[in-house]
């Protein structure tokens, strides 16, 4: 007997869905995405699907090609360094506007965040938390446009480090740098806390290059 599909969901659920699955890796690069299997998967029709799947295609994680269909993105090492590249650009641009707009709740809000980064464990969890640190830090200045294209380059990119964000691998130098990122917020050095952020960036760009051969 055929197991009857899931509970039908709507097209937000199933973006969120496959993005979570593109980010842990459970979806690899290069993974073919057909929309009949995954109307199926999630108990609905294409329409949601189809709209799932171009949504993903907005972020850069999903490439839909004329008669090949839809497929997890798959990037090489010039790909990846040139997003990282484009991400010191925008990321300490956004980071300088907000400095002198940050007051001492926004600044009390980071460093809630932080706390609770500095107890998770679960690494889907962990760069949840991350994202809504970076977000919080870019938030005073009101660059709306350019964190919706940070948004979109780091989802590009995180799957290429989740992996090894292991309690004892990157992860404490991540926070370390992220506390010396609020001290320098907190003391109004716009040219000290970019400067820490193209480091942040640079180091999770390493980690991100070391695990290409082991994901596609």
């Amino acid at each position: 007997m055929k197991t009857p599909p899931p509970r039908a969901q709507g097209g937000p659920a199933i973006l969120a869905a496959l993005r979570a699955d593109i980010s842990s890796g459970k979806l690899a690069p290069g993974a073919v995405l057909r929309q009949a299997e995954l109307a199926e998967q999630f108990g609905t029709s294409r329409i949601p699907v189809r709209e799932a799947l171009n949504s993903l295609q907005s972020e850069g994680l999903v490439q839909i090609e004329p008669n090949r269909g839809a497929y997890v993105t798959t990037l090489g090492a010039d790909e990846l360094h040139e997003l990282f590249d484009l991400r010191v650009l925008l990321e300490t641009d956004v980071l300088r506007r907000a400095v002198p707009l940050h007051t001492e709740r926004s600044l009390r809000r980071l460093e809630a965040i932080q706390h609770e980064l500095d107890g998770e464990t679960a690494p889907l969890e962990w760069l949840r938390l991350d994202r809504a640190f970076h977000d919080e830090l870019y938030a005073p200045g009101g660059r709306l446009r350019s964190q919706q294209m940070v948004a979109s380059l780091r989802a590009s990119v995180e799957r290429f480090y989740l992996a090894q964000l292991g309690p004892e691998a990157r992860r404490p130098g991540w926070n370390e740098e992220h506390q010396r990122l609020i001290a320098l917020v907190r003391a109004g050095d716009p040219d000290g806390a970019c400067a820490m952020l193209a480091q942040h960036l640079r180091e999770t760009e390493k980690l991100a290059v070391s695990t290409l051969g082991s994901l596609i």
